[in-house]
């Protein structure tokens, strides 16, 4: 059994390993994509906010989809349409068509989401949510690998349709990295709709929510638009985007293996304020930077204390809820998902009207209102023992 717990670990890693490289793979190609099919800002960002809204609607199903076949299952036919979708959207030749084709990638990508943190806290209950920085690790790291591989390849004349290729056939290889679903027990989910009603009624989930919201939010600020900022801003290559945005993802390597070593020693709670806190006063820095070696700097720093906000405070809601935690992280997750493609299109309205760098406006008022939403969920009586 430990084997195969082991395995299935692994496994949930290298998805969320390739699950980053596909969210990566279309902004760190977005000015190729943008000059060969003629979109504006506006519509380069609105792929990110349309994938993410299919992975809205997926998430609002996977919790009893996940009961009734189980994660495991969804989780690798989530990976199919991942692949299938990447490999589609190489035929894209208008925005139309783009919008329509990235709805299949935002769907693999919504049982991910939704799937991938709850599998992880089922194999490893109670570990004071080192498990769960640990597997978020992967996504940065993912990142980082993807946009320098991916920048590469685009400054060396490789199509961005073949770079989707690649991908598209390395998801299909995660696929056999799990175990079969019947080697493996997992909790159940209580996905009854008395007990969802339940969560919602509770005050607190809305604070824990919009907290994940503007966490999303802020992350997306840098992780979506950081490589078209760099190339459009500075006049670069791809190769020089991709630097940037991988300085951001190993910032935020760094921070979520630091957080995994250091949660059980220090109160999560004020993790999450001290590290919101930081990264707002960055994100105010970031419009006082003059050139792009400061800027390659700051991305660093950004990652680092940014990186622990998303499943700190998934992992901090779960243990004073007292919730079914499957249900809660992807209830938590409807609100994270939705954060992080808003401001994606709103930084690229913003953009297109006044420039990309007052764009970035956003990060900071995001990163003010997570702090005092997530302050203000503090002061909530705790259901359960908190981390």
């Amino acid at each position: 059994m430990k084997d195969y717990i082991k395995r299935t670990s692994i496994a949930a890693m290298a998805t969320m390993f390739v699950f980053a490289a596909s969210a990566s793979i279309i902004p760190i190609s977005l000015v190729r994509i943008s000059k060969e099919l003629n979109f504006s800002l506006t519509q380069g960002g609105s792929l990110g906010f349309i994938s993410a809204m299919a992975q809205f609607v997926v998430l609002l199903i996977s919790s009893y989809l996940a009961g009734k076949y189980g994660k495991l299952r969804l989780i690798k036919v989530a990976l199919l349409i991942l692949s299938l979708g990447l490999f589609l959207f190489t035929k894209s030749s208008t925005f139309l068509l783009s919008t329509i084709l990235v709805l299949i990638i935002g769907f693999g990508q919504g049982f991910l989401e939704g799937l991938l943190t709850p599998l992880v806290e089922d194999l490893h209950p109670g570990d004071n949510g080192k498990k769960m920085n640990l597997l978020h690790a992967f996504w940065p790291i993912g990142v980082t690998f993807s946009v320098l591989f991916f920048g590469e390849l685009l400054t060396r004349g490789t199509s961005w349709r073949v770079i989707f290729v690649i991908l598209a056939l390395v998801v299909l290889i995660i696929v056999s990295l799990y175990p079969s679903s019947k080697t493996i027990n997992l909790p159940k989910s209580r996905t009854e709709f008395s007990h969802m009603g339940e969560i919602i009624s509770k005050p607190r989930f809305w604070f824990f929510g919009f907290s994940l919201f503007f966490a999303g939010g802020a992350e997306s600020a840098f992780a979506f638009w950081s490589a078209s900022y760099i190339q459009l801003e500075y006049n670069t290559n791809p190769r020089a985007g991709a630097i940037g945005a991988a300085l951001f993802a190993i910032g935020m390597v760094l921070g979520r293996l630091l957080t995994s070593r250091i949660a059980h020693r220090f109160k999560l709670k004020n993790i999450i304020l001290i590290s919101s806190l930081l990264s707002l006063g960055l994100s105010i820095v970031f419009f006082f930077i003059i050139n792009i070696s400061s800027l390659f700097i700051l991305m660093l720093f950004m990652g680092l204390t940014i990186a622990c906000l998303w499943p700190s405070i998934q992992s901090y809601a779960g243990s004073v809820m007292g919730v079914d935690i499957t249900i809660l992280m992807i209830f938590l997750s409807c609100f994270g998902t939705p954060g992080y493609s808003s401001a994606t299109i709103l930084m690229g309205i913003i953009g297109d009207k006044y420039g990309l760098h007052t764009s970035f406006i956003l990060s900071p008022i995001y990163l003010f209102l997570l702090a005092v939403v997530f302050f203000i969920s503090t002061r909530f009586k705790d259901s359960k023992k908190p981390l």
